[in-house]
């Protein structure tokens, strides 16, 4: 039944992004934000107008890495690198309808349930959330876990082993047979790490295949990605030809494992993160470093001719080191974040436009408003009104907290804004307007419970007061 239902949620979640074309991004940023622990930042469907929605605390989670999942309960789950009890780093939900972020699992370095969560979690085939520990477990060479959906109970689903493989950087991958796949850093007869399986049914963990230097090794922070033909795809952040790490597939079904590229350093050399099957059916990535200005490369590799083609070389002043994946958005081009570079040496967020070949570096990141250096992963979701900052019209207003108790602020973007409230039977309750960049505080305190917000354009956000 969980299973079921996992896979209709995902469903009605991308029919409602086909039918009303109203989609946003998410993700997060290590550090940065009002109190320098990082952010949760979302984005419109081009990638811009990037807005903070929660800037994180130390004591309940700091330094979020991965990005985000969209949980079957409408809640997005993540992890975090530090923060928590004694800096032992968290497991958080961050509530998509009224703002409230939650730590729901503290005390990873002091139990021996895992701790070292570099990559967030997925979805489970039952309707969980599972993710993977470098470190800790019962022979302290990380966990496999599990978050509950329904009550957010954190249980230690498999401990690691030196010989099947240990530190699991990256993230796990539902495979259309019903398992997870994932990749450890480390371990395994050579100690570069290995390709596994896990059944969580039965709690199943399976050692598919040890990496050996040559055919690659060590993959870092990104997992598999099964193609249209129902192989898995990966790379490893070390190994090869030249040392430089490689592209590969593995077969589940026979086990065969092949080495598709070995990276040579002028092209792009470490990859840290995962590949994605685009729709036109090539598969594109980056890499952390190499190419023309040594700071990494978005890559295409074409799988009917095998051949690797070096798009963009990251310079530093369009963004330098990417850690993460590229997303392909509804609109079908590609969407990223870097680590650093950019104007202020914070990261960048960008565009890629497959059918132009155009790389567009949409927003800089900056420490004081949206965060800095993020290494995650951005996801799409259907429009969601957030407490934090909603994104409602062209041009872009930010509306928060919502629902609000007594006061509504109100920022303006790159043009002065006049607004309307109204309560639900079309009675106007004021009219205001924001200037430029600026903020307005709105007294709602004499408001009706539910009341309207409308732009000049006539688009329109419901503000609930609480």
């Amino acid at each position: 039944m969980k299973t079921k239902l996992l896979f209709t949620t995902m469903l009605f979640v991308i029919c409602a992004m086909s039918i009303n074309g109203q989609t946003m991004f998410w993700g997060t940023s290590e550090t940065g934000g009002s109190t320098g622990s990082g952010t949760i930042f979302t984005c419109d469907h081009n990638g811009g107008s990037v807005h903070t929605v929660y800037n994180f605390i130390n004591a309940t989670g700091a330094m979020p890495v991965g990005g985000v999942c969209l949980s079957t309960n409408g809640d997005i789950y993540g992890c975090t690198y530090l923060g928590g009890y004694g800096d032992s780093c968290v497991c958080y939900r961050f509530s998509t309808t009224t703002g409230t972020y939650t730590d729901i699992h503290d005390l990873f370095q002091y139990t021996a349930l895992g701790w070292e969560n570099w990559s967030g979690v997925i979805n489970g085939p039952d309707g969980n959330m599972y993710g993977l520990c470098a470190a800790g477990g019962a022979n302290g060479g990380g966990t496999i876990f599990k978050i509950d959906a329904s009550t957010d109970i954190y249980t230690d689903e498999y401990d690691l082993t030196t010989a099947n493989g240990s530190a699991a950087y990256g993230k796990l991958m539902l495979a259309n047979d019903g398992k997870m796949y994932g990749l450890t850093q480390s371990g395994g007869a050579n100690n570069v790490g290995v390709i596994f399986s896990y059944e969580p049914a039965t709690h199943t963990y399976t050692k598919l295949y040890v990496f050996d230097n040559t055919s690659g090794a060590n993959p870092y922070y990104g997992g598999l990605i099964q193609g249209t033909d129902g192989k898995l795809y990966g790379m490893t952040m070390n190994g090869g030809t030249s040392s430089f790490g490689v592209i590969f597939s593995f077969d589940p079904t026979s086990g065969v494992y092949t080495l598709l590229y070995s990276f040579d350093g002028t092209h792009g050399s470490h990859p840290y993160g995962s590949l994605l099957q685009a729709t036109d059916g090539n598969l594109y990535g980056m890499t952390n470093s190499g190419g023309a200005g040594n700071a990494g490369v978005i890559f295409k590799l074409d799988l009917t001719t095998n051949t690797y083609t070096d798009l963009v070389d990251f310079t530093g002043t369009n963004g330098s080191s990417p850690e993460r994946s590229l997303t392909q958005g509804s609109n079908g081009k590609l969407f990223g974040t870097t680590k650093s570079g950019g104007a202020s040496g914070s990261g960048v967020a960008f565009s890629y436009d497959l059918a132009t070949n155009t790389y567009t570096v949409l927003s800089n990141f900056s420490a004081t408003t949206t965060g800095s250096n993020p290494s995650t992963d951005l996801i799409e979701t259907s429009q969601m009104s957030t407490v934090g900052v909603v994104s409602i019209a062209k041009p872009i207003v930010g509306i928060y907290p919502n629902p609000a108790t007594n006061v509504l602020n109100i920022t303006g973007t790159t043009t002065d804004e006049v607004i309307t409230c109204s309560d639900i039977l079309g009675r106007e309750l004021s009219t205001i307007k924001t200037n430029q960049f600026g903020k307005t505080t709105l007294d709602i305190s004499n408001y009706p419970s539910v009341f309207f917000v409308k732009l000049k354009d006539g688009s329109t956000t419901k503000v609930v007061r609480e």
